[in-house]
Formats: C-alpha cells, structure tokens, sequence
C-alpha cells in the first residue's frame, strides 16, 4: 500500500510528493479531488440520492475528460497493462520503460493457460504411495510425483530427496506455491492414475492363463478324442487268449 506520509510528516499521494508527480499523476491527483468535491457536493444536497454503495470511485480521465466508474476504471488499466504502447504503460504507471515492460510480462504469464498433462505409474500399495507420476507443465517435464491416498482422495505429492537438516528427513524438490496449479495437477493426476489401472487390469485378462477348473475340462476333453483315435484291438488276438 503506498506510504501516506514521508519520513519529515509530508503528506505524501500514492507514495509520491507533488514533486514527483508525472504527467498523469497530476491528472490523476486533480480527477480525485474533483470527484471528492462532487461526491461532497451530492452528500450536501438533499435533493440528490446517494450513491448505490457509497464507494464508488470515479477519476477524470485524461482522454476525453469524463468521470469514470470502477469498472470502467478496470477496463482502462488492463488496457494500459496488456494493450498500450510501453511507453504510455510507464507514464500511467510512472515507472521506467524496463520495468513496463516487466509488469506486461508478468501479467501476460500470469493470464496464460499452461498445458498440463501427466502420466502415472501405479504400484503395489506401499501405506498412502499408491504411485508414481510424471507431469508434464508446458513442455517442462518434472518426474518422481508421487501418488497418494490421502483422506481427502488421490493427490499428487511433490518430488523429494533425503535431507537430515529437515524436520522430516527429506526436502521437496519442486514448489507449487499456486493453489490453483496444484488443483490442475492434483485432478490431471487422478485421471491419469485411473486409466493406467484400467489399462493395467484389461492387460492381465488378456495373458491370464485359464482357471485350473477350465484346464481340467479343456484336459479330459483332449484325452476323451485322443482315446477315440486309437485303433481298436484284433479280434484273433483275443481268441488265442480266450484259449
């Protein structure tokens, strides 16, 4: 939040002396103070309603010298961030062009879909590890995700190595201090753990071998047809036996 006061008590307006104001923060500083003493104006008059919420904030602005409601205030700032020239971006915002040009770029990655798509090996439940995972963010593939059934359902834990220094005796190798992310991982992965077991279950109805109950019948049938095509015994042999 930008200081109110310098440290000699100044009053200071959005961390700035007059001073130091640019081009349209004097603007901006002269819209606030005519929309303060309208806003006064209409508190004073009894005739006039007050405003829906009491906060609406208005600005002049420089273009066409109009006042502005939030959200048209809203849409002109993320045109000034994503949409104007650098140098009007650095002007409004009174920073240098480099730091312009970081501000655009953090929004545009901040505004951006990252892909994400995972694969996952499952494994003989060891405790909650039922797995491990590969994710694959943006192009940028990060291994040894492990699988876990947790209470609260299947999530993806982050990659780790040994560490003694730590309360727990490992380290994680990879943050996802983004919430949001991790919910995207977390429900990639439970779809990817899903349809490798599926995968896995219908590979092993297909080379499992036949029940013994199955090989027996299949077993007996075999010996019953060759038995059939033995020859049968000569009958002049069994009547020199009959002698």
């Amino acid at each position: 939040m930008p200081r109110r006061y310098g440290a000699d008590g100044t009053r200071l307006w959005n961390g700035k002396t007059p001073e130091e104001f640019t081009e349209a923060d004097v603007y901006r500083f002269m819209a606030e103070t005519e929309a303060v003493l309208q806003r006064k104006e209409l508190m004073d008059d009894p005739a006039q309603p007050a405003p829906a919420s009491g906060k609406e904030e208005f600005y002049l602005s420089k273009n066409d010298d109009v006042l502005l409601t939030s959200e048209q205030i809203a849409a002109e700032e993320r045109r000034w961030l994503f949409d104007a020239p650098i140098a009007e971006l650095a002007e409004v915002k009174g920073v240098s062009i480099d730091e312009a040009v970081k501000m655009r770029t953090d929004a545009v990655l901040q505004e951006a879909v990252v892909p994400i798509t995972v694969s996952v090996r499952p494994i003989e439940p060891q405790g909650k590890l039922i797995g491990f995972a590969s994710v694959n963010f943006g192009g940028v593939v990060i291994d040894d995700f492990k699988v876990v059934d947790g209470k609260n359902g299947i999530f993806l834990g982050a990659p780790s190595k040994p560490d003694p220094a730590s309360r727990t005796g490992y380290r994680a190798t990879v943050r996802i201090p983004d919430r949001a992310i991790q919910e995207r991982i977390n429900a990639a992965g439970v779809e990817a753990y899903h349809a490798a077991v599926e995968q896995l279950v219908a590979r092993a109805q297909a080379v499992r071998p036949a029940p013994i109950k199955e090989q027996m019948a299949e077993a007996a049938k075999q010996a019953g047809k060759e038995n059939a095509a033995r020859p049968a015994p000569a009958k002049a042999k069994e009547a020199r036996n009959d002698r």
